[in-house]
């Protein structure tokens, strides 16, 4: 039963009534305590209409060693159809465990009905939250701003584990993440230095208080939502213009580049733009001229390019100069890119028994090889086919991360078909590359199954060709001379 419930459920105790007597609702000054704070719980007693007046009226309260009830105050008699407002204060021990403690607390008094006097009760629990709550605090090691900009930002927890922690700035920023809505730190027990790009060309110039959202679970697992702000001043370059990417590129890989550029500002002659990061390099004359800008135009340019750079992400150095008054002028800036990864894998497949019989039991071995040029991470492979049942419980096999030229193998046991034949394998690999997309393939390869054991004489078939295509891969990529 998750926490919801539990408290749902304590709520519904609390309102639940006898005759003569009845507790309406709680209150606690707090939605959660950390040790040693002090609270009050807020009861309503009620005394139902239709019953007599009770007297007599007391109060047991039951508590936990942790919670400890400063006072008990008294009660008084009420009248039927009256009501009266207890309130309880407590403190908390500074050596109490985070959980949820119940203050119980029981009623008791006299009425008279039909059948003469009687006693009666009633009990309600209390729920109090303990926990150590997260202190969360940011640094950036910059405090200005241009466009869009790699910060490194520090965020601290001085106070409560804070599990799966999420980070975004409030929707009505002018100042917003780029490339993405969220942040996921993880969980933050003391420190963790994060590069977070942030796009402020929306914003106008000057100090800036950029709200954070921050969305975490407490050591209860009860999820809260804080802000944050992180003080930084927006001074854009003089050149108020915004590159976007009309084409993608994969790294090692020549390819073409169409930028788009969009002149925010005032009127601008003769823009060009050339790259300086020598990992980027550009076939040619090595600029991409856009010609004359009016405010508010925008021209695109392709050129040829060879992007050696990271998956993901990238801020290339550049330099775009232009003309203004007959006299040109140049400034340094960085242009966004989005590189795609190169990630491909080889499939390999191997039989045993072999060759391939119908109506019997095989083990085919599923060889994976990155042949890619990064790391792939949260690999996993499936495989089906009509020519044969799996027998394994979960029709996929966890591989995990495969380095560059690295490759690992996983066993399917299967029941092949009854009837000979050709039949088409489908074996689909899921991988996440290192720009963080998520890549499914699905490769077919055809098994011949075998009738009998005896007409393994001169044929060709999937099993014969497996092994020999497994040995090679093996040999080529544990044995062969690394590049």
């Amino acid at each position: 039963m998750n926490l919801t419930k539990i408290l749902v459920l304590l709520m519904c105790l609390a309102c639940f009534s006898f005759a003569g007597i009845s507790v309406d609702n709680y209150t606690v000054s707090q939605s959660s305590f950390q040790p040693g704070d002090v609270g009050v719980t807020t009861l309503k007693v009620t005394n139902p209409t239709g019953t007599t007046r009770v007297t007599g009226l007391t109060m047991t309260i039951y508590n936990p060693s942790e919670i400890t009830v400063t006072s008990s105050p008294k009660l008084a008699d009420i009248d039927s159809g009256g009501s009266a407002i207890v309130s309880i204060p407590f403190s908390i021990s500074a050596n109490a465990s985070p959980g949820i403690y119940l203050i119980n607390v029981e009623f008791s008094g006299f009425g008279t009905g039909t059948a003469g006097q009687n006693q009666v009760t009633n009990t309600v629990s209390v729920p109090v939250i303990v926990v150590n709550s997260p202190i969360v605090s940011m640094n950036a090691d910059t405090k200005a701003l241009s466009g869009v900009d790699v910060i490194s930002l520090t965020v601290s927890n001085n106070g409560g584990s804070a599990k799966q922690l999420r980070l975004r700035i409030s929707g009505n920023s002018s100042v917003v993440l780029y490339g993405a809505n969220e942040v996921y730190i993880g969980d933050l027990k003391a420190t963790k230095v994060l590069n977070l790009t942030l796009d402020s060309r929306d914003a106008d110039n000057g100090p800036y208080d950029i709200p954070f959202l921050l969305t975490y679970n407490d050591e209860l697992g009860i999820t809260h939502t804080d802000t944050a702000s992180l003080r930084m001043t927006v001074k854009k370059e003089l050149l108020d213009t915004t590159f976007n990417q009309l084409s993608d590129l994969t790294t090692g890989t020549e390819g073409t580049l169409t930028l788009q550029l969009v002149n925010n500002g005032d009127a601008l002659s003769d823009v060009r733009l050339s790259f300086t990061n020598s990992s980027l390099l550009m076939k040619g004359s090595g600029e991409m001229k856009f010609g004359n800008l009016s405010s508010g135009a925008n021209a695109s340019v392709s050129a040829t390019v060879y992007p050696d750079l990271s998956p993901g992400l990238n801020l290339v150095d550049a330099k775009v100069s232009w003309v203004e008054k007959d006299v040109r002028k140049e400034e340094t800036i960085k242009v966004p890119l989005t590189i795609s990864s190169d990630s491909d894998v080889s499939v390999y497949l191997e039989s045993k028994p072999s060759p391939l019989e119908a109506g019997a039991e095989h083990t085919i071995s599923v060889l994976v090889s990155n042949i890619g040029s990064y790391k792939i991470d949260n690999v996993d492979v499936g495989m089906n086919s009509s020519g044969f049942d799996l027998l394994d419980v979960t029709p996929r096999q966890y591989i995990g991360s495969l380095s560059q030229d690295d490759f690992s193998t996983v066993q399917f046991k299967v029941m092949m078909s009854d009837n000979p034949g050709t039949y088409p394998i489908s074996i689909n690999v899921k991988y996440r590359d290192s720009s963080g997309q998520w890549v499914n393939k699905t490769i077919v390869q055809n098994a011949v199954v075998q009738s009998a054991p005896e007409s393994n004489t001169g044929f060709m078939n999937l099993a014969v060709v497996i092994v020999a295509v497994a040995a090679i891969a093996i040999w080529y990529f544990r044995f062969r001379k690394k590049r």
